[in-house]
């Protein structure tokens, strides 16, 4: 597996889908600022078959994706995919943050995001975007 110049974004679909749609053209527009590509999806399977088959310089994923499947996407991560995860939250619940971090996830963000807060969760996760390793 090798890692994929582009970042994951996994959202749970929401009914009208309107503000699903706002947030994943928010991050695509800031993500592509920072010099990488989009996979865009509200769809579990599909994310989970993505994250099987390649590692993602960094992943958002709502924190409800696939709730309606049985389990969230994110509980379902291997260590070294959810050491590149970053937790898309509605709320702040401390209980959910405390077990994200402990799974290995990178970061939590919660809803609404800001491009600023998006660049901070990016540079925790691959560093500094441009920089040499």
């Amino acid at each position: 597996m090798t890692l994929h110049p582009a970042v994951l974004v996994g959202l749970r679909p929401e009914p009208g889908l309107a503000p699903v749609r706002e947030l994943g053209a928010d991050l695509d527009g800031w993500v592509r600022r920072l010099g990488f590509s989009t996979r865009i999806s509200t769809d579990a399977r599909e994310v989970r078959s993505w994250l099987g088959k390649e590692q993602f310089a960094v992943s958002f994923v709502d924190s409800d994706l696939g709730l309606d499947d049985g389990e969230p996407v994110w509980r379902t991560l291997r260590p070294q995919t959810a050491r590149r995860t970053v937790l898309l939250v509605r709320e702040r619940r401390r209980d959910l943050w405390f077990e994200a971090l402990r799974t290995g996830v990178a970061t939590v963000l919660t809803l609404p995001l800001h491009e600023s807060v998006v660049r901070a969760a990016f540079r925790a996760v691959v560093g500094e975007p441009g920089a040499e390793p």
